[in-house]
């Protein structure tokens, strides 16, 4: 199986099992010479009262966390693993990233069980498990 894995997703949100999803992944490239993809998605669904956020400032949230993910580059570098990439999108979390991992070209989704925040808990991995039930590839879930 893993020789036919060139390219890996990975939605991260840092919590911890994101983190463990992404540290998983980077193994299983390490073994098969696959590539990784960082991928955090912005939530499009900030709203205060009835104000919605301006595109500058989608465009800032999307810059910072572009910034927040170097670390998972470092992590891969002092592994000697240099095969990854980070990218952003904006919209909604579990729609971005079934989309993304169907249209792109990728063999395996690495993801983590259940997001960080109240939210998430109680919706316990509803990303996940959408992921799971829309994907056209295989996917791979970490606690």
């Amino acid at each position: 199986m893993l020789d036919n894995i060139k390219q890996i997703l990975v939605p991260v949100d840092d919590s911890e099992h994101s983190k463990e999803a992404f540290r998983n992944a980077v193994e299983i490239a390490r073994r098969s010479g696959a590539k990784v993809d960082v991928l955090s998605v912005v939530a499009d669904d900030y709203v205060f009262g009835d104000i919605r956020i301006s595109e500058s400032d989608k465009e800032k949230m999307k810059d910072r966390t572009l910034e927040s993910l170097e670390k998972y580059v470092e992590y891969g570098l002092n592994r000697n693993f240099t095969d990854i990439r980070t990218f952003t999108a904006f919209g909604n979390p579990r729609r971005e990233i079934a989309k993304i991992a169907n249209e792109g070209d990728y063999q395996l989704v690495v993801i983590g069980a259940t997001g960080k925040g109240a939210i998430s808990r109680a919706l316990v991995g509803s990303v996940a498990e959408y992921t799971v039930r829309l994907s056209q590839i295989p996917v791979l879930v970490i606690k």
